[in-house]
């Protein structure tokens, strides 16, 4: 199978190891990325912008953010037992020989049988299928069941889930939600004081903001530039003995 070119990747910035190569498949194509990368940004560097369709028109659905709050660009990962639907590709870091695709489509994300509802849309006003197919009661249960067929997401398996799960608690004195830069200071001084201190952050990399800057740029924190301010405070928060960093977190 071919590997395809990342024709859009920028050939400088960014987050990632371009000294670490990485091959993923996306729906039957194989693609090409860096570790460092999400599904996301790896699919777009590679011109992927087709991902999805929408819930109830099958409307094309392309990425539009980068973190937890994604709403489109929703796949199905893995294959068999381990496989996942409904997984945000913007949270999904990518890894070696990683399987996805696109969910809630037929027979491909680009001919999509559904997308003949959003052709019939003016005849689908919301909430139509619960005043339409409630009679006979009889065969709401065949109703219901095409209905999800149609406007459903992904599929779970059926395969026994050969992964084991646990749970954890934990205490601490100082609970900071964010690792942006507020978030980093305030862990750093909690930390420094002795406090025991969890830092819990959305995305992978701790910085928020600040991961968009431009390197070399203008600002500066105590000093040093933006990269070497991030770089020197993760590794002191990751080197305190009472901090801990939970990253891919949400605190709610």
């Amino acid at each position: 199978m071919k590997t395809r070119a990342q024709a859009f990747r920028s050939g400088w910035g960014g987050a990632i190891d371009r000294g670490k190569p990485l091959t993923f498949t996306f729906n039957g194509k194989r693609y090409q990325g860096y570790e460092g990368d999400t599904l996301a940004s790896a699919l777009i560097a590679n011109g992927v912008y087709l991902v999805g369709r929408s819930f109830k028109y099958h409307r094309p659905r392309g990425i539009m953010t980068a973190g937890p709050e994604e709403p489109n660009a929703l796949v199905q990962v893995g294959e068999k037992a381990e496989s996942e639907p409904n997984i945000r590709a913007t949270e999904l870091p990518l890894r070696e020989g990683l399987v996805a695709r696109s969910q809630n489509c037929w027979p491909t994300v680009e001919y999509d049988v559904g997308q003949v509802t959003d052709l019939l849309s003016p005849l689908f006003p919301a909430g139509f299928y619960y005043k339409t197919f409630m009679w006979p009661a009889s065969l709401w249960m065949t109703y219901e069941h095409q209905i999800r067929k149609i406007a459903g997401m992904g599929v779970g398996s059926y395969e026994r889930d050969p992964d084991h799960y646990d749970h954890h608690y934990g205490f601490c004195d100082v609970l900071v939600v964010g690792g942006g830069p507020a978030g980093m200071a305030a862990a750093l001084a909690a930390g420094r004081a002795g406090a025991r201190v969890v830092l819990a952050e959305q995305d992978g990399l701790l910085g928020g903001q600040l991961l968009s800057e431009a390197d070399p740029g203008p600002r500066r924190i105590d000093g040093m530039t933006v990269k070497d301010w991030l770089a020197a405070a993760t590794a002191e928060l990751e080197a305190l003995e009472e901090v801990r960093i939970l990253r891919r977190t949400a605190a709610f």
